[in-house]
């Protein structure tokens, strides 16, 4: 069913209810929870998308409803200025609900400063876009922003405990800034909700920014496969003094694409709401309202500071639809997808995970084993390139980790950069082949000093201290003649060697691959940069994680600024330990015992069979004990054989050699 009508009855008069279905849960929505020794757990059988309606009310024009039908009536009836909830009498035995007014005023949600908590901004630069165009020229398409929310520990437990319950109101909050949202015709997707409900995974408390800061670097980790998703985490505080941070217009940016959200104690959900969708006013590039300038048919703007305060049904300004026209159509949106999906669109049951095979699966196993901890699932695929491991409590394998740029590589013989290891030998076989290695200093400056086409830096005659960052200049160790079409190569016999550089045909880029690449060596702590030989100080960031210092000489710091450590020395410090395969706190292998204060290695578990392969273990070991002691028995029975032979055949010698005496005595006598 399509669209529904309800009649309901408040203060002795009948509103009707015209709702129509929406789909803002996304078809493969699941929700995952922790049990207590940290395994996540993956269900998607609390939350039934199908069951949500938006609408208004015929007699109030101006006027949102947004009911979940299932079960009952569940949801908010936002009239002109003033709004109900209504929920089903569980005790009762006919379909009886109850209706209350929902009221935000000071009574109910303590004021978090004198002043209207703000919302804290990430630090990070940005301008609004401005054209001279108010209104697009054609009608805008529904868009669709994907959302995951993330619900620290305390919240989970301000909620309930209860995975069902906070599942519940999480999807209530998303479906509200779907009424308001729709005005901008943007559906707010939810594609992911987790519940930290063993214990938060990054620090919670502190400065607003420094949250934010944390949560993405968590997001980069362990999001890494919705990375494009818009990332919220929900935390609870009794009385903060801001109530969120996010970044402006990044709601696309795979890496910034986050914020977080403060509950308040006693705060409404309609009022959290609010809260909600001015952080995703701000992350899609809407600012607060001018007073005396914009302007809506409500009392109070969805981006007026003043909204959280305010009852009943909630309007975008005028500002807010200018601002969301001009932005939309920019590059740095191209997450906001055009809808395909017909808002009548009934979600998908199946569930893949539950042992039961639904109607477009062709097998489903149920619930999977993750593997343990320590399974490599990503292999290192360059020196500066790293292993990552599966942690042992979901299904995804860590960010890829690279080792930080200008750390060093190949003994210390060349640097890393863009996750690379820019040595000159590797250099010259990817361009030249495997006859192809790096060549001497007095063979490149012969070549790179020439400023020709074969022989510069950056089109320019190279500088005597900059003659290593100009063409990449090869020995060639083949009798025969390089077969390539791509570039044109230059032979030039200098020492005693064949030295080989190229140049691009005259459609290639102004910098291509016949160059050096950046971040190769060119003298002791410097390093090529666009042509030019530059101290590795000018390109490095030390403010963080300084090798030489953190990690005692035995690791290389990685792009999470942290210590990657060489085998025999374990993480974070890189201290001796033999038995350690190296790595880092972020490569999946390890894990931190807050207790310990340290990084512990995952254990070999030893498996024990159950059921019938019980049974077949243990009548194997009963058969091979039968056949030992069959073995035993018959070689017992050879030796007793064996020793009574021997004993009989002593017997009879003796008898014969006193008969040989008894002879020879009897000769005697005679």
């Amino acid at each position: 069913m399509g669209k529904v009508t309800y009649a309901i009855q408040i203060n002795r008069k009948t509103y009707t209810l015209f709702l129509e279905k929406q789909s803002f849960v996304d078809p493969h929505f699941l929700i995952y929870s922790y049990n207590r020794s940290g395994t996540v757990y993956p269900d998607s059988s609390f939350i039934k998308g199908h069951c949500f309606y938006q609408g208004y009310a015929m007699e109030t024009p101006k006027s949102a409803v947004t009911l979940s039908i299932c079960s009952g009536l569940r949801g908010l009836l936002q009239l002109e200025n003033v709004s109900y909830g209504i929920e089903p009498l569980e005790s009762a035995a006919t379909y009886e609900h109850m209706l209350y007014q929902i009221k935000n005023n000071k009574a109910d949600f303590p004021p978090l400063q004198e002043s209207y908590p703000m919302i804290q901004l990430g630090d990070q630069p940005y301008k609004i876009l401005v054209k001279s165009q108010t209104k697009p020229d054609v009608e805008q398409l529904r868009k669709t922003l994907k959302i995951q929310i993330i619900m620290d520990k305390a919240l989970y437990e301000y909620m309930g405990s209860e995975v069902a319950v906070a599942a519940e109101k999480v999807v209530y909050i998303i479906g509200v800034i779907n009424t308001m949202f729709s005005q901008l015709k943007v559906t707010i997707m939810l594609t992911y909700l987790e519940l930290w409900s063993d214990q938060n995974k990054i620090l919670s408390s502190g400065d607003a920014n420094e949250i934010l800061q944390r949560f993405v670097s968590w997001k980069k980790n362990f999001l890494s496969h919705r990375s494009h998703d818009l990332a919220f985490l929900l935390i609870y505080r009794d009385y903060p003094n801001y109530v969120g941070a996010t970044y402006h217009g990044m709601a696309c940016d795979a890496k910034l694409g986050a914020g977080i959200a403060l509950y308040p104690k006693k705060i409404t959900l309609e009022a959290f709401s609010v809260v909600m969708a001015q952080l995703l006013g701000i992350s899609l590039g809407l600012t607060y309202d001018d007073n005396y300038n914009c302007f809506c048919p409500g009392t109070a703007c969805i981006m007026n500071p003043q909204a959280i305060r305010s009852h009943g049904v909630k309007y975008f300004s005028n500002c807010s639809m200018d601002g969301y026209n001009r932005v939309v159509s920019q590059p740095e949106f191209k997450c906001l997808q055009n809808q395909t999906v017909s808002n009548m669109a009934r979600q998908s049951s199946d569930t893949c995970g539950n042992g039961r095979v639904d109607n477009e699966e062709q097998c489903d196993c149920g619930t999977p084993e993750f593997h343990e901890r320590g399974h490599i699932c990503r292999i290192s695929k360059d020196p500066c390139d790293f292993s990552e491991y599966c942690s042992g409590t979901n299904e995804f394998c860590v960010a890829d980790l690279k080792s930080a740029d200008l750390e060093p590589c190949n003994n210390k013989t060349a640097f890393c950069y863009k996750g690379i290891c820019r040595d000159t030998t590797r250099q010259c076989v990817q361009l030249f082949g495997k006859f192809a290695k790096g060549a001497d200093y007095l063979c490149t400056q012969e070549v790179n000093y020439q400023a020709d086409k074969f022989g510069d830096c950056d089109g320019k005659r190279c500088l005597l201290w900059s003659v290593l960052c100009g063409k990449l200049v090869c020995h060639w160790t083949h009798t025969r003649i390089l077969p390539i079409t791509d570039f044109d190569v230059q032979y030039t016999y200098i020492g005693g060697h064949v030295c080989i550089s190229a140049a691009g045909r005259p459609n290639s880029a102004p910098r291509d691959k016949t160059y050096i690449g950046d971040g190769t060596i060119c003298d002791e702590n410097k390093a090529c940069f666009r042509g030019s030989c530059q101290p590795i100080s000018a390109n490095k960031n030390y403010t963080t994680c300084n090798s030489t210092r953190h990690c005692n000489g035995h690791g290389v710091c990685n792009d999470e600024d942290v210590c990657h450590c060489d085998p025999g020395y374990a993480p974070p410090h890189c201290k001796a330990t033999p038995s350690s395969p190296g790595g880092s706190l972020y490569d999946g292998f390890w894990y931190w015992d807050s207790k310990k204060k340290a990084a512990v290695m995952p254990t070999k578990k030893l498996h024990v069979a159950s059921g019938k392969n019980g049974l077949l273990i243990s009548f194997c070991i009963f058969l091979t004990f039968l056949l030992l002691i069959a073995i035993i028995a018959l070689k017992w029975n050879k030796i007793k054989f064996w020793k009574r032979e021997t004993v009989n055949e002593g017997s009879m010698s003796e008898g014969n050699s006193n008969k040989q005496v008894v002879h020879k005595v009897q000769a005697v006598t005679k």
